[in-house]
């Protein structure tokens, strides 16, 4: 049981008596924590030749807890469990693999032992709170699995099947990471399970409706080969196999009243769990020995390990990087954690989290002492809640997050995401060149404007829905396809070098030629394709000039076609062409002045920033530096101004007199310079002069 304590009471060490005021509250729930983590410590240590993923007897209490918490949860969890095993063994698994599967399959709901019956049992949809308490359920579970050491190959399996088989529906996941197959078996699994039994808020579908819904979201939320798997193992005899086993219990399930007495005490661990995930941006629990047991995704994202899934340690100042609130770093033995364990007594401490060497983020750290109910010392918990905002993302803000990633028409990433995903992948391959190589692919179809004008709009639409369909379709879920504008898309390929995303390319041409359209039953179309790879002492830039030089030299073929150019191939082309002019001649600089309030100045530049759909790229006290327009991949300024890009420099200064009201005489600094590649002065100085004249509109001028 899991109040049996794994820590010998013998050498335990007792609260102080020197104090007039002695802290004695009993957290069975932490406690509780502590001694599963040590439990299965033990047993690890003790069967090192063992070849359970899991001790036997802390799998039967959580699944008692779980069948006596909710028995429907509990049947649906062993049904994925032949569902995973059987898709697992048709992809010729080891049986060692198959068996942490099936493990997985059976804990991977149990975070709904915490949650409230109002919600667990609702007739009706989920409002956005409801999601948002919902979620915790994932994130108990978490907390639990690392609690009991599970290895990281099951832990990463239940954590990673809730999220989609594709990146592109997953805003939060970076281009170039994959999901386990483990993780993609057990989504699928729980999906067929799941619509093929009657809910409180749904009928039970059929066989061939699941089967179809799942068909329907193979490449976006499920993998296809996963899919196309599940259906052969039902076709040959899976199905037979879930219908006889639909009325069985199972043989290690105690009975209901030990099942009972298992959900009083493990119930209390989940409950406590629930509440600290509601009420904190993160926490972690410490041992008497000082060895960290569970750290929770929220402590794992406020220190900046977001991705990283936390195994056991001892607990040292660089796990938990943090200064005082002013930014000195703390004394030896002056971290709040020594200060509470010396004291053994709570504590608030305000400090500043680094998440990197240049990033903190300010928060209240909240210690406490646990105790047990003979006043032994046990542990430490540290609660951590930031101060400037709430980590904790409702399902709502969410929602909102990915639309904003999104291409409204055709639902795959759209621009902002694209040059977000490519900052990220260029940071990987600057920290490991050799490992962290990429390609990307720039495609245009072919005659797009006569489309519109011989078949209208709406046909033109359906060509880059389904073209977008298709991309989504062909790329692998490590891959990214976007839509950068207009009839113009790319594909963002890592971890393949120049002649396999080349023959990616071709691969997408030769489908793209199979489409066919409603709006249009005769319409045939083409594109044309450029593709460049990232080479050494390369910049971004340069990548994503090739790919748009190779496009456009397929389009100068021919069209319908695929180049591929390399570095030393684009120097010898642009080797012909006349040097640009001067970047000094591309500066415009100007002045405003009035009697400019400092909140009065806030206001404006919000709204200047909101009306023009500009990016604050910089913000110092006095100093401000916008982005105004979108820049192309290729660097080269358009015919629309939103496609040509400036840089405005305004920097403020007072001036000695006083205006009305006590506001100070204030001058803004102007400075414009573009973005990107421009060639004729007279361009730049006509976008520039226009900008001016906006800016003069938003802030009072003499």
């Amino acid at each position: 049981m899991l109040a049996e304590t794994a820590v010998n009471r013998a050498t335990a060490d007792p609260m102080p008596q020197t104090s007039s005021w002695q802290f004695n509250g009993v957290s069975r729930g932490l406690l509780s924590v502590i001694e599963l983590s040590h439990r299965s410590e033990n047993f690890y240590r003790e069967q090192a030749d063992s070849t359970e993923a899991i001790p036997l007897a802390i799998l039967r209490e959580i699944l008692s807890a779980l069948h006596f918490r909710d028995e429907n949860t509990f049947n649906h969890s062993r049904r994925v469990g032949l569902i995973a095993m059987g898709i697992a063994q048709q992809l010729c698994w080891e049986k060692e693999n198959i068996k942490q599967l099936e493990i997985a399959a059976l804990l991977h709901d149990i975070g709904k032992i915490g949650i409230p019956d109002h919600l667990l049992y609702k007739p009706g949809r989920f409002s956005a709170e409801d999601f948002g308490l919902m979620s915790h359920a994932v994130e108990v579970a978490e907390d639990i699995l690392q609690s009991c050491r599970l290895p990281l190959s099951i832990r990463r399996t239940v954590l990673e099947a809730r999220r989609y088989y594709s990146g592109l529906e997953d805003y939060s996941r970076p281009v170039g990471t994959e999901l386990s197959q483990g993780a993609r078996i057990l989504a699928v699994a729980d999906a067929y399970e799941s619509l093929s039994r009657e809910q409180v808020f749904r009928d039970a579908k059929d066989h061939h409706d699941i089967t179809d819904f799942l068909k329907e979201r193979a490449g976006t939320q499920y993998d296809p080969r996963v899919v196309e798997t599940l259906c052969r193992w039902l076709d040959n005899g899976g199905l037979s196999l879930l219908r006889s086993a639909a009325g069985k219990d199972s043989s290690f399930i105690q009975s209901s009243q030990n099942g009972s007495l298992m959900m009083g005490a493990i119930g209390t661990v989940f409950a406590e769990l629930y509440a600290l995930e509601q009420a904190y941006d993160g926490f972690s629990i410490i041992d008497a020995d000082r060895n960290v047991l569970l750290v929770n995704r929220g402590c794992q994202e406020l220190f900046g390990r977001a991705g990283e899934l936390f195994e056991p340690q001892p607990w040292t100042p660089d796990l938990f990087p943090i200064t005082n609130f002013n930014h000195q770093a703390f004394g030896e033995d002056e971290y709040p954690l020594d200060v509470m364990v010396s004291k053994r007594r709570p504590m608030s401490v305000n400090v500043q989290i680094r998440q990197d060497d240049r990033h903190f983020e300010a928060a209240e750290v909240q210690c406490f002492p646990l105790f047990d109910v003979d006043g032994l010392f046990r542990g430490v918990a540290e609660f951590y809640k930031c101060k400037d905002r709430t980590r904790h993302q409702s399902h709502q803000f969410k929602e909102l997050a990915l639309q904003a990633s999104r291409d409204a028409l055709t639902g795959i990433a759209n621009r902002g995401e694209l040059e977000n995903q490519l900052a990220n992948i260029m940071d990987r391959y600057l920290a490991d060149p050799q490992g962290s190589i990429f390609s990307v692919i720039y495609l245009d179809i072919d005659h797009f404007k006569s489309i519109n004008d011989n078949y209208g709009h709406a046909v033109g639409d359906e060509v880059l829905v389904e073209l977008a369909k298709l991309l989504r379709q062909e790329a692998y879920s490590n891959e990214l396809a976007a839509r950068y504008g207009g009839e113009e898309f790319v594909v963002l390929c890592p971890e393949l070098e120049l002649m396999q995303a080349a023959g990616r390319a071709e691969r997408f041409r030769l489908e793209i030629a199979k489409l066919r359209f409603k709006g249009a039953p005769d319409l045939r179309i083409t594109s044309s394709f450029g593709v460049a790879q990232i080479e050494s002492q390369e910049k971004l830039d340069s990548v994503l000039k090739r790919a748009d030089k190779a496009l456009y030299e397929s389009k100068k073929n021919g069209r319908n076609r695929t180049t591929v150019l390399r570095r030393e191939e684009l120097s010898q082309s642009l080797s012909k062409v006349t040097p640009a002019v001067e970047n000094e001649d591309f500066v415009f600089k100007a002045e405003l002045a009035g009697v400019l309030y400092d909140e009065f100045l806030i206001m404006k530049m919000k709204s200047f920033v909101h009306d023009n759909n500009a990016k604050v790229r910089h913000v110092t006290k006095g100093e401000v530096l916008l982005q105004l327009g979108k820049k192309k991949l290729g660097g080269r300024w358009g015919k629309d101004p939103s496609r040509q890009p400036v840089l405005i420099e305004m920097k403020s200064t007072n001036d000695e007199r006083s205006g009305p009201a006590g506001g100070r005489k204030q001058k803004l600094q102007v400075k414009i310079t573009p973005i990107g590649t421009v060639k004729k002065r007279e361009v730049f100085q006509g976008r520039a002069r226009h900008t001016y004249r906006m800016l003069r509109t938003y802030f009072v001028s003499e």
